[in-house]
């Protein structure tokens, strides 16, 4: 995936809740063995999740990722218990990591 492609999906990602509900910017194959771990924790720390994105933003050392989860289990929580949660989850992962950008969000009612 180029780099112009990589911003251009993060970008549609971040407006999808209200434009876009089809695109990804990142797709399973793309992932590498660290990523597919986070976001396998994830999946089982919020099994109703509608999306989690896992991305290595540190060129593929591992020191810093990306993390996108939405989920009904953030309803009515603030922001920074929603963090709280994805941090709790990735407790162990963290301790190697130099840093870890979250975004949480929850589904919009249709």
């Amino acid at each position: 995936m180029s780099l112009c492609n990589r911003y251009l999906g993060r970008f549609l990602l971040r407006l999808s809740k209200y434009e876009v509900t089809t695109y990804r910017w990142m797709s399973e194959a793309a992932s590498n063995p660290e990523e597919v771990k986070l976001k396998d924790l994830l999946r089982n720390r919020f099994p109703a999740a509608t999306a989690i994105e896992v991305q290595d933003i540190s060129g593929g050392c591992g020191a810093m990722y990306e993390v996108w989860v939405e989920s009904t289990d953030f309803k009515g929580l603030s922001r920074v218990k929603q963090h709280k949660l994805i941090t709790q989850t990735l407790k162990q992962e963290i301790k190697d990591m130099h840093g870890l950008r979250i975004t949480t969000s929850v589904p919009e009612e249709t």
